[in-house]
């Protein structure tokens, strides 16, 4: 717990005490995400398309990843977490490269300002999801493709909208909802379950 150096252990205590209820349930919702967060190995579960999957790790020759049935399988000639992980990562890369930068720039040409793109960019970031400047280059974070499409569709479209509002004004969400309607489900969603995207 962090407090003023002036505060008194007397001070500290009591805080503790008339807020323990509330610290019990965030050390409990810290203990599940803990226990969700993604881990890539072998009989793990993966939250895919908000459908939770076992993954499967499989020796063959060709190199690939598959969803079939419950099943994320994970192939190589000689496959172990390490090398598992990189697919995964090499995976989600191609596939936000496939839908995520293409959409963003159709998006873009149809609010009249794919001009004002200067770059797209692909990277996982700790904490977001998203980034626009104000200089025109918009980034996305490729483990949102890890999501349903329209939680990966509502990212794209709050940041191209930043393209014509740098803010989160009235005149923003306004735009974000005539492109993107009930955008704040979406919001909602990912408030609860971001959390299983991320792994190491």
């Amino acid at each position: 717990m962090r407090c003023p150096l002036s505060a008194t252990n007397k001070e500290i205590d009591e805080f503790i005490r008339s807020n323990y209820d509330w610290i019990n349930e965030r050390l409990e919702e810290e203990r599940i995400f803990e226990k969700e967060m993604l881990k890539i190995q072998n009989n793990s579960k993966i939250f895919y398309r908000a459908r939770e999957l076992t993954i499967v790790f499989r020796e063959r020759r060709e190199k690939r990843i598959l969803v079939s049935g419950n099943k994320f399988i994970i192939q190589d000639n000689k496959i172990n977490p390490s090398a598992a992980t990189i697919q995964v990562e090499d995976y989600l890369i191609d596939k936000a490269s496939e839908y995520i930068i293409p959409r963003a720039k159709s998006l873009a040409r149809h609010l009249g300002v794919d001009g004002k793109i200067k770059e797209v960019k692909l990277r996982k970031t700790k904490s977001k999801w998203g980034h626009c400047t104000s200089k025109g280059i918009i980034q996305f974070n490729w483990l949102i493709m890890l999501a349903p499409y329209s939680i990966i569709d509502y990212i794209i479209t709050h940041e191209v909208c930043h393209l014509i509002y740098m803010d989160h004004s009235r005149h923003f969400w306004n735009l974000v909802e005539s492109i993107c309607p009930g955008h704040k489900d979406y919001v909602t969603w990912l408030n609860n379950h971001e959390h299983r995207f991320w792994f190491e």
